[in-house]
């Protein structure tokens, strides 16, 4: 996928409209090789500043396996259609940038196990906005550079 294929597709996704306010998502993250792993809820929670122009994000993650993770965002809009992203468990800072109804958001994250060890994994997150209230997600995870496992999830808007 290309961010240029999502120009002229609308609503907008507008990343501090969408993730103000409280979500709910579902999602299933399937290996390299088609298989199964897990499933998982998330229960978001945002709000935008607008004086600084910063999102802040706390996402909750269940997995069916009984471990959970939590990712606390605080997201600076650069631009238009230009963000940078910070995270406790991330390297660096993540990049994100819209186009028409699609957002792509990168970065490298050190994730949690049921076990409590950390993997580190990049990221390339496409959130597609369908409507007001509901997105989709499409994640590629990856290793050293090698696709290891996708995510599929969706929210949906309180």
């Amino acid at each position: 996928m290309k961010l240029e294929d999502f120009e002229a597709r609308q609503p907008a996704f507008i990343l501090e409209e969408f993730f103000s306010g409280t979500l709910r998502g579902y999602g299933v993250t399937i290996g390299r090789l088609g298989g199964f792993q897990n499933r998982f809820t998330i229960d978001a929670r945002g709000s935008f500043d607008a004086m600084a122009n910063v999102l802040t994000l706390k996402e909750d993650y269940f997995f069916d396996d009984g471990h959970s993770d939590t990712l606390s965002w605080t997201i600076l809009k650069r631009a238009e259609n230009r963000y940078e992203g910070r995270e406790p468990k991330i390297d660096g800072t993540a990049d994100g940038n819209q186009s028409g109804s699609a957002f792509l958001w990168q970065y490298t994250r050190d994730v949690p196990s049921a076990d409590g060890s950390t993997t580190r994994f990049g990221f390339e997150d496409w959130f597609i906005l369908h409507d007001e209230r509901h997105m989709s997600v499409h994640a590629s995870l990856t290793k050293l550079g090698v696709e290891v496992a996708t995510i599929e999830a969706f929210y949906e808007k309180s």
